[in-house]
């Protein structure tokens, strides 16, 4: 009663004589009143690491995430020992990794109020890892409790293998098409399923990043350009996600987690060189500011000076920070940033040669100088890319039953591509009009904010209720342009609302997730004819349901999840560029266009055995493309009644199943074995032959991968193999038809190898070297040529 009365005397203080907004009255209440809870029940969890043998783990790093609230981060002193103070009563799962062991998580901890709880934790060797999951129900879960299809790469193991780029680092995932079209640097795309190349979401912190400029709207054109920087983890949920995350989840998601920050600074600075005139510099560092804040942040500069054919030149800088502040004990703000800056010399497309077109085969086989010509350098054609992500998140726990989140984000991009008029002399004969000066830009911005509440109903039930407003804009010009709609500025807004609903039976060995999303459009386009700004987009509305069982004795677990995904039309096929010819207007965009609907189906299972040293699974999986959005060639009648002769459109998709699985183990000590295979069928619906195979999809892949830690050496040997695809190539003469080639498959191995010395307590030195593609496999993406060996070697220092 005391501090009910307090409460009333500080707020008629504070806001006598002041205005204050609903909403922010609503925040200052709840702020103060979990202040006054907290004041009686501040809790506290520590405990000491250990290896094996009892001795003490220093400089382990521990984080402690809530069920519903942010994770913190401390790190074990020379005793091994760690503590979070002035904690908020509710359930926590600690999570703890160190190098060189395999990182544990603990069962569900239930801190009461000032309640002290001793948790102590031993880090084995020869065993896999176990960690917390984010992505799959958008809240903190133990790997047993997950009831989607998912898969972490965390730091260690991209450090492992010396990856350059975020793609690289991805492949291999079950599941996963990477595809890189040619020198580093190259248009690369990432296909979850069987989808196309933007059916994948890619969040940043839970938070969407998408490129408004891209003609789906997706992130196609950035993720090119995605360094692992700063990052303490990326999840990849396989298998829609639009009831929690929105547009372009169909296929799945890919969750960059950045490094949260603890303990005393530290800092690694790195170089490296290799072949293909390959340079890269990088700078990290990571710690605490005191006892309630933390920060992380890193750069890496990466340049190509030759490339493939001696001029395909690729400069990259990247950079990601994060800090994270404790405000009191109940409340956490967090900020991230994000940003690259590219430019890379571009060359021209594969053509298709007469050998394409006299087979009589339907998909005949890509046979160089034949059937198609591979690319080539074009002096003066390239790309400049830009992209800056920054966010901020505001989390509040009120008691241990309810907590609530508000984020806002901003993605700016900017894209100008360029070509000039000269020409390699060797293929003018392959154009007959010549080359020409042709320069298009497209800025786009996306402003999301989001807020979410989790209200704990009972030790059975968790509620997810939220809601998401997004504004985004693009700026199109072209030189030169024929469009009466060139240098224009257009803009989407769009209102979600979603909700949640985790139920834990039996002892939490049986889940249930059931969600559900509303999708809101609004459009605004003033340079655009008339009775368009009227039109309303429809609505999309969207479900998700899934069930996980655990059998405890047998170490297993059985899965099933069903749900829509959906994609909303990007701006440029609401309102993309028209060009005027002889046919009409050919090129414009449908404002009245409905969002893109998948439903998709999928069922496995998970089995752990010999104590966490063996982890294997598989799972079955099925989408059908209800809806999307297709660019059409040509109208019989257009259905704006604009007099385009082309256009975009609805129309139905395609079908995609097949069977994803892997399997892990831990065979020696320090030693951890990966593979997976995945095999995959994938149709899409054409208008002129009905189903036909899915462009660049393989039926099969598998990736092998065998790392190997003794004393200071470590050693780390990967294997993908990918069989033959179809992919189009198009004919650059007269009469400009369309091949549809096989291409072969291919195998490629990556190997490297380090040694660490250390220098001091603090201080140790790094060397390493390896190649990608060890063997110079020759095969050719879309037609493009991909580099040979890849051999690299270079030193970090940390202190």
């Amino acid at each position: 009663m005391k501090y009910s009365k307090r409460f009333a005397t500080v707020c008629a203080v504070l806001f006598r004589g002041m205005k204050v907004s609903g909403p922010l009255a609503f925040l200052i209440f709840f702020t103060s009143l979990s202040q006054v809870g907290l004041a009686q029940s501040s809790a506290t969890i520590s405990g000491r690491v250990n290896d094996q043998r009892g001795g003490a783990v220093a400089g382990a790093e521990v984080q402690l995430r809530s069920r519903t609230g942010p994770a913190l981060a401390a790190t074990t002193d020379n005793a091994g020992k760690f503590a979070f103070l002035n904690l908020a009563p509710g359930d926590y799962l600690l999570e703890t990794t160190a190098a060189g062991f395999a990182a544990a998580t603990s069962n569900e901890l239930h801190l009461e109020r000032r309640q002290t709880l001793t948790h102590d934790v031993t880090l084995r060797v020869a065993t896999l890892s176990e960690t917390v999951v984010i992505t799959a129900a958008g809240t903190a879960q133990r790997v047993d409790e997950v009831s989607k299809a998912i898969t972490l790469v965390d730091h260690d193991t991209i450090e492992t293998r010396r990856e350059l780029s975020l793609t690289e680092a991805l492949r291999g995932t079950p599941g996963l098409r990477v595809q890189q079209q040619g020198s580093p640097g190259a248009l690369t795309t990432l296909r979850l399923r069987g989808q196309r190349n933007f059916d994948t979401a890619i969040l940043l912190d839970g938070l969407r990043v998408r490129d408004a400029g891209d003609i789906n709207g997706s992130a196609v054109s950035l993720i090119t350009d995605l360094l692992p920087v700063d990052l303490d983890r990326v999840e990849i949920l396989r298998g829609s996600g639009s009831s929690i995350y929105g547009s372009n989840a169909i296929g799945g998601v890919v969750n960059l987690l950045p490094n949260v920050g603890s303990g005393k600074p530290h800092f690694e600075l790195g170089f490296e060189g290799g072949n293909l005139g390959l340079f890269r510099g990088r700078l990290q560092s990571d710690g605490g500011l005191g006892k309630r804040a933390g920060y992380s942040f890193g750069l890496t500069r990466i340049d190509v000076r030759r490339g493939v054919d001696g001029e395909d030149e690729y400069g990259n800088t990247a950079g990601a920070a994060r800090s994270q502040f404790e405000a009191t004990p109940s409340i956490t703000i967090s900020g991230n940033f994000y940003g690259t800056t590219a430019n890379a010399r571009v060359n021209d497309s594969p053509f298709a040669l007469p050998g394409a077109f006299t087979t009589g085969t339907a998909f005949p086989s890509a046979v160089v100088g034949v059937s198609f010509h591979p690319d080539f350098n074009n002096p003066d054609q390239g790309r400049r890319n830009r992209l800056l992500v920054g966010a901020g998140r505001f989390r509040h726990q009120v008691n241990e039953n309810i907590s609530y989140s508000i984020a806002f984000q901003r993605v700016s991009s900017g894209r100008r591509n360029y070509n000039g008029p000269a020409i390699d002399p060797a293929f003018a004969a392959f154009y007959p009009f010549g080359d020409f000066a042709f320069v298009s830009v497209n800025n786009g911005t996306t402003d999301t904010l989001e807020a979410r509440g989790n209200f704990r109903t009972g030790r059975v039930s968790l509620l997810t209720l939220g809601m998401e407003l997004e504004r985004e804009s693009i700026f199109q010009s072209a030189m030169p342009s024929f469009s009466p709609v060139n240098n224009t500025t257009d803009r989407q807004r769009t209102f979600a609302v979603f909700g949640q609903e985790q139920l834990f039976f039996l002892e939490d060995r049986l889940q249930i997730s059931l969600g559900v999303r509303g999708q809101f459009f609004r459009i605004s386009e003033a340079d655009r004819p008339g009775f368009l700004k009227a039109i309303v987009p429809k609505t999309s509305l969207t479900g998700d349901a899934s069930v996980a069982y655990f059998i405890r004795s047998t170490g297993t677990k059985l899965r099933a999840h069903v749900g829509n995904g959906f994609r909303a039309p990007s701006l440029f096929e609401r309102f993309g560029q028209g060009t005027f010819s002889s046919l009409g207007f050919t090129r414009f965009g449908d404002p009245t266009l409905r969002a893109e609907q998948s439903i998709s189906v999928d069922g496995g299972f998970d089995q752990r055995l010999r104590s966490d040293r063996v982890r294997f699974g598989a799972t079955y999986f099925y989408t059908h493309l209800q809806r999307v959005v297709e660019f059409n060639s040509s109208f019989a009648t257009d259905p704006l009644g604009l007099g385009r002769f082309s256009g975009y459109v609805n129309r139905s998709g395609g079908l995609s199943r097949g069977v994803e699985s892997y399997f892990e183990a831990s065979p020696t000590r320090g030693g951890n074995l990966r593979a997976a295979y995945t095999y995959t069928n994938s149709v899409r619906t054409t208008a002129a032959s009905g189903l036909q195979p899915e462009f660049v999809i393989p039926r099969h892949l598998l990736a092998l991968a065998y790392a190997q830690r003794y004393r200071a050496f470590l050693i780390s040997a990967e294997l993908n193999r990918t069989s033959s695809h179809i992919s189009r190539v198009f004919e650059n003469d007269f009469p400009f038809r369309i091949a549809e080639l096989t291409f072969a498959g291919y195998t490629k191995v990556d190997l490297f190898g380090s040694y660490e010395r250390a220098l001091s307590d603090r201080r140790a030195i790094v060397f390493f070297g390896g190649a990608d593609n060890l063997f110079r496999a020759k095969y050719f993406e879309n037609g493009f040529r991909a580099p040979g060996v890849m051999a690299r070697a270079g030193v970090n220092l940390k202190f």
